[in-house]
Formats: C-alpha cells, sequence, structure tokens
C-alpha cells in the first residue's frame, strides 16, 4: 500500500547506499507514493533505476556537479505531494517510518526522527537486526536522555540546547525529516549561498523558527554511519568561518559556539570575534602533507591533520524552545 507521500533523497556517487534506501522504502509499510532522486553529478549506471513498489523520479543536472543545498531544493520542489520526506541517501530507516511521520505532520510543522550513529559496518545490516542489538552495541539516540555520564565525539555533546530534556541538533535534525510541501516553499528553500561544509541545515531550521514552526521529534529511530564531518577538522576552517559569517548577517547571531570557541583557541580566529567581528587571522599549518585528510566539500587550501573538534549545533535552540512528541 502506498502513502500520499513524497520521498526524496541526493546522491552523487554513493549508489549503493542509494540501493539500500530504495530497498528498504519498498520495506516499508505503507510505502511513500513517489521516490524523488537529485544526481548531484553526471548520470551512471542506476540513473534510470525503477521500482516495483512507488514511482522513482530522476532528477539530473544541467552542470558538472550539484552543489547540495540546489539539489535538495530541486528535489523537494519536483515532488508532487503536499507531504514530503527528505532522507539522507545513507540512512537506515524504520519500516514504518512514513506512517508515523503522517500520523505527526501538520500545517507549520516540521517533523523529524531521532538519530542513532553507528560504525559503517553496522549499518549494513537490516534496521530489524540493527534494533535489536543497539542497546548491546552500545550506541545511543543523538536526543536519547539517558546519555552516558561522560560525553565523546560519538555523540553529540549534551551541553546543547534543551528540547524538553531531549535534543537533537540541526545537522542530525536534517537526516530524515518531513515537510509540507507549502511549508517548505515559505521557507524558500535551503540557502544556495552557503559553500562547502557547515551550517546549511542550521540555516535552514533556524528559518523554521523564525517563521513560527514548530519542530516535532518522533520517537522513531533512524539509523545513520558516523561522520568525520561532525567533530568539524581544521581542514573545514575557510568554508566555516564564510558560512558563519553569512549565518551572523542574516540572523544576528554567530552560531556553533563550540566550533569557533575551540577555532580561537588554536589561534585561527580572534577570540574577540563576538565583539571584532569574525575573521581569520592564521591558517592551520599541514603538519602531514602524505596524510589522506578528507577535503571533499571544502574549498580550504589547507589542512591539519591533528585537531579535532566535538559536534557543532546552533544556540538558537536556547531562544527558542523545540516541541517534541518523543
Amino acid at each position: 500500500m502506498r502513502s500520499p507521500v513524497s520521498a526524496v533523497t541526493i546522491v552523487k556517487s554513493r549508489t549503493e547506499k542509494l540501493c539500500n534506501l530504495i530497498s528498504q522504502l519498498e520495506q516499508c509499510s505503507p510505502t511513500p507514493d513517489e521516490l524523488v532522486i537529485v544526481w548531484m553529478a553526471p548520470p551512471s549506471d542506476l540513473s534510470l533505476i525503477q521500482s516495483e513498489k512507488f514511482d522513482i523520479v530522476h532528477k539530473f543536472t544541467t552542470q558538472e556537479e550539484l552543489p547540495i543545498a540546489k539539489a535538495r531544493n530541486k528535489g523537494m520542489l519536483a515532488a508532487k505531494h503536499e507531504n514530503l520526506v527528505y532522507l539522507n541517501v545513507d540512512a537506515v530507516i524504520s519500516p514504518t517510518l512514513c506512517k508515523d511521520g503522517l500520523l505527526a505532520l501538520k500545517d507549520n510543522t516540521v517533523v523529524f526522527t531521532s538519530v542513532v550513529f553507528l560504525p559503517k559496518e553496522r549499518c549494513n545490516k537490516p534496521y530489524s537486526t540493527i534494533s535489536k542489538n543497539e542497546q548491546q552495541i552500545g550506541y545511543l539516540a543523538s536526543n536519547d536522555e539517558t546519555l552516558p555520564k561522560e560525553d565523546n565525539n560519538e555523540i553529540p555533546s549534551r551541553d546543547q540546547g534543551n528540547n524538553h530534556g531531549k535534543f537533537s541538533d540541526d545537522s542530525i535534525c536534517s537526516t530524515v525529516f518531513f515537510i509540507r510541501k507549502t511549508d517548505f516553499q515559505k521557507t524558500g528553500g535551503f540557502d544556495e549561498g552557503y559553500a562547502g561544509f557547515g551550517l546549511n541545515d542550521e540555516d535552514f531550521f533556524t528559518n523554521c523558527r523564525a517563521l513560527g514552526y514548530s519542530l516535532e521529534q518522533l520517537p522513531t529511530r533512524t539509523f545513520a554511519p558516523q561522520r568525520p564531518n561532525y567533530q568539524c577538522p581544521v581542514n573545514h576552517l575557510l568554508d566555516f568561518v564564510h558560512n558563519a559569517q553569512r549565518f551572523h548577517s542574516k540572523w544576528g547571531f554567530y552560531p556553533c559556539a563550540e566550533v569557533l570557541t575551540a577555532y580561537a583557541e588554536k589561534g585561527f580566529i580572534d577570540s574577540n570575534y563576538e565583539e571584532n567581528g569574525l575573521k581569520i587571522i592564521q591558517l592551520p599549518e599541514q603538519e602531514d602533507k602524505s596524510s589522506n585528510v578528507d577535503t571533499s566539500g571544502s574549498s580550504a587550501a589547507t589542512a591539519s591533520t591533528g585537531f579535532k573538534f566535538t559536534s557543532f549545533h546552533s544556540p538558537a535552540k536556547n531562544q527558542e524552545r523545540l516541541s517534541s512528541t518523543a
């Protein structure tokens, strides 16, 4: 049985993840009515893949490569249904996702799932297997109130804004979220002015709060592979600072204070950036030119292999409390 939902995802090179996502959606009860796939790079052998369970609509780039924000907007606006669910291509989703999301979705509302980040190899297993083993594995949902006493770099920091006792930061909210197409159009979509790494998700959900939307969390869990970029490596310094400047010009405050503070402590930015303005005063030195540093999605020309920071979030959470269905 199909539900009146358009699922949207974007893909560049992770075609094996796309095949896995399609298989998961086919096992949902009900399934979405369609899946819109936006290809960020030139077509591949899977660019015309179809499903017997729902329609698949392929959207292609007219340029060499489509940036993430533009790809997301293209997919969301191409969907035929009013009810939209955006999914990261590497998400491992619950079979009840469409049903749970539709039951919670209302006008002027964004509904998102909790997220459990796991080692990549564990995400290759079926949802039911991962779910059964979750407590034995020892990984908790991003917003779980039973977080261990000591934080680590594998889960978001507890020192985040409080979502009535439970909270996921904005970059986690975007893993899987539902929104009405009309409401998405009111936001203007994801800001395509952000370049490279960081803050597009924070910007989008800050915009949703500014419009008065309620952000509500499902108890439904999504599993996803651990992301090194959550630790904000220094090789994304240029992108992150540029995007933070853009964010401040729009919203009047700087996001992700922990990351900016860490940059300041390393001498990359002025520690008094709130008063003096955010700007780079020193670039990190590349300690090992032979190291394989992941600079994908970043315009930074230099990198450091020795620095890592904890996960980031927007301080807007302290200004606007999120409601929760969890």
